[in-house]
């Protein structure tokens, strides 16, 4: 009898002991844990406007040469941001063609090839320049139809008015219009000066678009205690 007294007295106090325990524990306060980062798909043909941050210039730019930009504005997905404003985009110079006399103005395109994360993760991606918001430099390019940074050259009027100069004052010598033509085309290969180089310096905002879906991951975020 008095063994089994002692032995209930031990087990209450188990009891009671376990139950503060984990009443201690229930009160201790629990650490935030971080729900699984959400994807995003950013759809082809979004455009993003950037700020370069490296020289780039028909006459000395080599394709392959590296091209720094960093977003302006930032890009939302379904009300979401998922690229914030700072972020950088870089790229690679592709065709180069200096300008040229007769007129004729360099033209450069421009690769955008790599987003970084804010975590540093670098997720590849396909653009391509499609505007130019304002120029440093004193530059005035323009962008073509492919996305390729074009030099101005002579302009329609100034060839045309180099040319019909010889063949006006061919007619009124009695020349052939023939000759008189000829003559036009090689004073406006030796008159027409070069053209302009494509070129912007760093500072210049331009206009991306992106050519292909790229999927990008946000971090997580920390969950709200319950």
């Amino acid at each position: 009898m008095k063994r089994n007294f002692l032995f209930g007295v031990v087990f209450c106090l188990i009891v009671v002991s376990a139950a503060g325990v984990l009443s201690a524990q229930d009160a201790t306060p629990k650490e935030n844990t971080s729900t699984t980062g959400q994807e995003y798909t950013i759809p082809e043909g979004t455009e993003f406007k950037l700020q370069l941050h490296t020289a780039i210039s028909s006459k000395t730019s080599k394709a392959g040469d590296r091209v720094m930009t960093t977003l302006i504005d930032s890009v939302a997905v379904e009300d979401q941001e998922v690229l914030s404003k700072g972020l950088r985009i870089d790229g690679h110079i592709g065709e180069v063609k200096a300008a040229a006399r007769r007129g004729k103005g360099g033209y450069i395109t421009v690769v955008f090839d790599t987003l970084e994360m804010p975590n540093g993760e670098k997720v590849a991606i396909l653009g391509s320049l499609t505007e130019i918001f304002s120029s440093e430099g004193g530059s005035d390019p323009t962008v073509g139809a492919e996305g390729d940074l074009k030099g101005h050259g002579a302009s329609v009027k100034e060839r045309a008015a180099i040319v019909l100069i010889p063949t006006a004052a061919g007619a009124a010598m009695g020349i052939g219009p023939g000759i008189a033509a000829a003559a036009g085309g090689i004073a406006a290969a030796l008159i027409i000066p070069r053209g302009k180089q494509a070129a912007l310096a760093p500072g210049s905002l331009i206009g991306m678009r992106l050519d292909q879906d790229v999927t990008v991951s946000l971090a997580p975020t920390p969950a709200s205690d319950k």
